[in-house]
């Protein structure tokens, strides 16, 4: 299969990193897991957020944990935020929901990164399509995104 946006830019930054690819039935981080035979702690969702004044971030969370809009519209010093829509998320970022990866989107935008997940050596993001993910040390993924750490989920 020919490689992604995502991965071609990954590629280019010269960071080592692995291809998991599966056979993608439906959205879901433990689906993913499953499939590549990974911890469901590591397959991290990619979400696109709208904040209020209507600027968009990049929240990354674990698959084993629930994302809170409360806490991610206080680490970005917002009123409130939520999960854009999906047709939304696709224009802005040109990837499909279901593959969106946080590397070589079509807009940047800022990222926040649960930070438990900083307690892990490596992590699994969205590769750009759907049944292709990147395992990598998440030291590189916060790195290469400018990642801040929050905590931004409940449990």
């Amino acid at each position: 299969m020919s490689d992604t946006n995502a991965v071609k830019w990954l590629r280019a930054q010269g960071i080592p990193f692995e291809v998991l690819e599966y056979t993608f039935t439906e959205v879901g981080a433990d689906l993913a897991a499953e499939a590549v035979g990974r911890p469901l702690e590591m397959v991290c969702k990619t979400l696109i957020v709208q904040a209020a004044n209507r600027h968009f971030w990049v929240a990354i969370v674990p698959g084993d944990q629930r994302f809170d809009t409360r806490l991610m519209a206080a680490a970005i010093g917002e009123k409130e935020a939520r999960l854009a829509d999906h047709d939304e998320a696709e224009k802005i970022t040109g990837y499909q929901v279901g593959g969106i990866s946080p590397f070589a989107m079509r807009r940047k935008l800022p990222v926040v990164i649960e930070e438990t997940l900083l307690a892990l050596d490596r992590m699994i993001v969205n590769g750009g399509r759907r049944g292709v993910m990147v395992e990598m040390a998440t030291e590189d993924v916060v790195r290469l995104l400018e990642a801040s750490p929050a905590g931004i989920c409940s449990g």
